[in-house]
């Protein structure tokens, strides 16, 4: 499952990248947060997640699962 992780401040001293896959963009609504995108496998993935994003000290202020879009 993908999802899509809003926290509070800028990612550019935290390297996020070393921990977990993850694309990372600046909402044009609050160039302050970042939108993290990743895929978990499962709940226990999605909990390290956020345990990781809490460790480096990273508040998140909304999450949103992201429907997987079927192949052909």
């Amino acid at each position: 499952m993908m999802y899509s992780i809003r926290v509070g401040g800028r990612l550019t001293d935290i390297p996020l990248h070393d921990y977990i896959e993850v694309v990372e963009r600046t909402p044009a609504d609050d160039p302050d947060e970042t939108v993290l995108t990743c895929r978990v496998v499962d709940a226990a993935a999605l909990t390290g997640v956020v345990a990781l994003l809490h460790d480096l000290g990273l508040t998140v202020t909304e999450m949103h699962a992201i429907p997987d879009v079927p192949t052909s």
